[in-house]
């Protein structure tokens, strides 16, 4: 099967953090999602982000995806203020959620051609690299098939078809193996590999600890909404010495 070409955003100017967060957190009602992380994560490091049910790790995605927004803290990517500047972000980001946000009544191939002209390719180059993207993925049989009659495993394919037309700098993946069998997994595997060989960096949300670190540069932790354990490289984290206190954002943004 030939492989689709990554593509990868452009390096800013400088070696800025990929990520960088200071005393980050996200409250819901009287309860902390996260309760103040502190990390910075290199430019071009895979990083897996472990941790049981609750631990924030969903959260830590989504804020630094600009989904939702922090309660407290600071956040730059590639140096860019996230909460000044979340636009610019998010043309660098890209983000596989637990939601697929696919459109059930359009096919597989729609749903990616159509995902390729949003993000910018003209119409000949948006058909060319959705096919690419669904023989990589090994939905090409179905590709005019309507979403609404696929698997949960076959919708994880189309999300990750959909991955193969981005071009970013920062990748976000939340349980990138659930739903899928082992074919799928392995897919996955592969395709981590080839996006950490283009020096896209990676955040890796996973309760598959031991496939994701043994693909991963560092590692961290999360447990209650904090950062309890940092290991390996290309990434570092404050883990706390004392209760969390909050510290209000200095963006002066409404949260």
């Amino acid at each position: 099967m030939p492989q689709t070409t990554i593509y990868v955003a452009p390096r800013l100017a400088g070696t800025p953090p990929a990520v960088a967060t200071s005393d980050l957190a996200r409250l819901f009602g009287r309860s902390a999602a996260l309760a103040g992380v502190s990390i910075s994560v290199e430019m071009g490091r895979t990083i897996a982000l472990l941790g049981p049910n609750g631990a924030g790790k969903t959260t830590l995605l989504r804020i630094v995806a600009t989904s939702i927004r922090p309660s407290f803290g600071t956040l730059a990517v590639d140096g860019i203020d996230a909460l000044r500047h979340p636009d610019l972000v998010r043309g660098r980001v890209a983000y596989l959620s637990h939601a697929s946000g696919h459109y059930d009544d359009l096919t597989a191939a729609e749903n990616v051609v159509f995902a390729a002209q949003m993000l910018g390719w003209g119409p000949s180059e948006a058909l060319a690299v959705a096919a690419d993207a669904l023989d990589e993925v090994g939905l090409t049989a179905v590709a005019g098939d309507r979403v609404r009659t696929f698997s949960a495993g076959m919708r994880k394919r189309l999300s990750l078809a959909r991955l193969l037309v981005t071009r970013p700098s920062l990748l976000l993946l939340d349980e990138p193996h659930a739903a899928l069998d082992e074919d799928g997994m392995a897919l996955v595997d592969r395709l981590i590999g080839r996006w950490h060989e283009a020096g896209i960096t990676l955040l890796v949300a996973s309760h598959q600890a031991e496939r994701v670190t043994s693909r991963a540069d560092g590692a961290l932790r999360l447990d209650g909404g904090l950062v309890v354990d940092v290991s390996g490289s290309g990434v570092r984290a404050e883990l706390p010495s004392a209760p969390w206190t909050p510290v209000p954002a200095t963006t002066g943004l409404d949260r």
